[in-house]
């Protein structure tokens, strides 16, 4: 099993009723943690609970007051409207008097003012006058109403800090119980049969389990049958709650009797998998011994826990050996360490990190085969990593920087998620660091612990890219929904949802706590305020764009506000210039798409990744000028190629 699992499945857990469970017993601290912070937890929710009955109580109460003047309103509203129609009307016959000549036979010599203005003045006197009783009641209810509408703001405001501690508490919890699940677990794993002892059918007295032994069996044999969009025979394997329901006839899973459960009794039939080879003799073993010992699910895993993920898990290391790749990898993620300026890079199944000079020092190997998103935390000592295997699962990972030669002993996988992770960005203050994926689901984890703190699915599609506001208070997450959520680091709660792009959002920067900008599948930028959503520029492109990066002033280091885009026609446009007008400055030429983009925080220069797996720098005192990136030996330009 992966190092770091225990992170991803330690909430909401189902622990085995087997007599393991009963005899293995954890220590007491880790017991009594959880139980301690289970109760701190629930006092928390009941505070919360009263303080949400308190703030509806307060804004029921200032509806029952308010409700009566409703009528009020509506009679100023249209005396309002009435006003303004007469006003408007005076206004008119005034200006038609006033452009009137002593040539104009009709008008020369006609009274002022006239007797239909004289009438719309009788009228507008006439309405004031029924105004101002109105008016008056209002004002009269105003003392009781704004006391009602205080109690309501201090009311909200304590519901949210109660929110607040609860959602803190229940991260306490949390913390207590993967701590004691991590134990169990580390003592199931340390009882359960060696791999080998299993290839040669020596079963001995370990437990076999479902998340560890069996969910990979049926994630290759059985899932792409019997999974949540296509269940045959009505049969659902994509969870261990929906394998107990079992199927259309009846349960297919009864512990301790395996002859009489249809999921071994059928592949060992040869009835299943249907029109694909049959389970070898020993994975009909293993499938009837775990049974036989009772079906345990494995310590720690949650009901609901997809076992596409499970199996990922299980998989010590599944991508594929990077000797084994015969052309240079597409760079579709890249990072630069804040403090050396070391650059990380994706490979296939692995980060690569390269030195200042260029030269290739360590080769981190990965669970899934894509990386599509790198980070380092601001201090530069982690580096986190979002990959995936397309259509199977997803993995987030972090590992100490500088990385080791001999792999990196502080590399863990903290969650596993179905299908692939898209998107990991660190918080600028060290705080958070958030992930997203093709789930949908944002992940906030605590940066000291690593255990997650919220999740959030707010979006409809894919998360495509998310930023952080430079003073860390909010989350951008950018979706293949066409729209980009502004979440608060303080509550979780969405505060403002973009929508002016018309297709799926590719990237979204921030450019300040106030700025963001943005681009899709469109060919135009778009920068908005955070706040409201407006959209203060739109820049028009050449071509649609697939990456953006920020490069904020620096007035110490002579370096200037810079946007940089890459497009689909091989071009990085650059945009600057006056901040309220910015437009588009200069175009760099590359031989393949560029995939990935980041700004040297220290020099200025641009990195870009392309297609072709090579990282091509372009000098800060370039950007200013037009430039091609070529292979020629005279070139101007650091090339960086992926090993093969």
């Amino acid at each position: 099993m992966l190092p770091g699992f225990v992170g991803a499945i330690a909430c909401g857990l189902i622990c085995s009723t087997t007599s393991w469970a009963e005899e293995t017993r954890p220590p007491e601290e880790l017991t009594v943690a959880v139980a301690q912070t289970s109760e701190v937890w629930k006092s928390a929710t009941s505070r919360r609970i009263a303080a949400e009955e308190v703030l509806l109580n307060a804004q029921n109460q200032l509806r029952r007051t308010a409700k009566p003047l409703d009528p009020v309103h509506d009679q100023l509203g249209e005396i309002r409207r009435e006003l303004d129609t007469s006003q408007k009307e005076i206004r008119e016959l005034r200006e038609k008097f006033a452009k009137s000549t002593v040539k104009d036979d009709e008008l020369a010599g006609a009274p002022y003012p006239s007797e239909k203005e004289a009438a719309l003045q009788r009228k507008v006197i006439e309405l004031k006058q029924r105004q101002e009783p109105l008016q008056e009641q209002l004002q009269q209810a105003e003392p009781e109403l704004k006391g009602l509408r205080q109690a309501v703001d201090q009311a909200r405001e304590a519901f949210e800090v109660l929110t607040i501690e609860e959602e803190a508490r229940r991260f306490d919890h949390r913390v207590a119980e993967t701590r004691l699940t991590a134990w169990l677990q580390a003592e199931e794993t340390r009882q359960a049969p060696r791999d080998e002892d299993l290839k040669n059918g020596r079963w001995g007295d370990g437990k076999l389990t479902f998340s560890r032994h069996i969910a990979p069996l049926l994630v290759k044999h059985c899932y792409a049958c019997h999974n949540s969009r296509v269940a045959g025979g009505s049969l659902n394997l994509e969870n261990w709650a929906s394998l107990q329901r079992g199927g259309e006839s009846g349960a297919v899973l009864i512990p301790s009797r395996p002859e009489e459960s249809s999921l071994y009794t059928d592949c060992r039939e040869g009835l299943m998998p249907k029109d694909q080879p049959s389970l070898s003799d020993h994975q009909l073993a293993l499938l009837r011994h775990w049974i036989e010992q009772g079906a345990s699910p494995g310590i720690g895993l949650h009901e609901q826990t997809s076992i596409v993920t499970l199996a990922g898990a299980a998989s010590t290391n599944p991508a594929v050996n990077s000797t084994t790749v015969t052309r240079p990898v597409a760079i579709t993620a890249l990072a630069m360490q804040p403090t050396s300026g070391e650059i990380v890079t994706s490979g296939y199944g692995e980060v690569l990190a390269w030195d200042r000079a260029a030269q290739l020092s360590h080769r981190l190997p990965l669970p899934c085969e894509r990386v599509l998103s790198l980070s380092f935390s601001p201090d530069g000592q982690t580096l986190a990593i979002a990959s995936g295997k397309p259509g199977r699962w997803g993995a987030i990972g972090i590992a100490p920087w500088p990385l080791s030669s001999a792999g990196s002993p502080g590399q863990r996988t903290i969650a596993m998620t179905v299908d692939e992770a898209t998107s990991v960005r660190f918080s600028p203050d060290g705080k958070w660091l958030a992930t997203g994926g093709t789930d949908r689901a944002i992940r906030w984890y605590e940066r000291q612990s690593l255990i997650e703190y919220r999740l959030s699915e707010d979006h409809s599609d894919w998360i495509t890219a998310l930023a952080w506001t430079p003073d860390s208070q909010r989350l951008l997450s950018a979706s293949r929904d066409k729209t980009i959520k502004v979440a608060s680091a303080r509550t979780g709660n969405i505060e403002l949802t973009f929508s002016s792009h018309t297709s799926s959002i590719s990237d979204v920067v921030c450019l300040s706590e106030k700025q963001a900008a943005s681009i899709a599948q469109e060919a135009q930028l778009l920068i908005w305020n955070i706040a409201d959503g407006k959209v203060v520029q739109k820049v028009k492109l050449p071509a649609a764009p697939v990456r953006i990066a920020y490069r904020p002033p620096n007035s110490t280091a002579g370096i200037e506000e810079c946007l940089a885009l890459a497009l689909r026609d091989q071009q990085i446009v650059l945009i600057g210039g006056d901040p309220e007008k910015r437009s588009i400055t200069n175009r760099l030429k590359l031989p393949a798409m560029a995939l990935s983009l980041a700004f040297d925080g220290t020099t200025g220069d641009l990195l870009a990744g392309d297609q072709q797996g090579r990282l091509v720098r372009f000098h800060a005192t370039m950007l200013s000028k037009e430039s091609q990136a070529t292979d020629s030996k005279a070139k101007p330009i650091e090339w960086l190629n992926q090993p093969r």
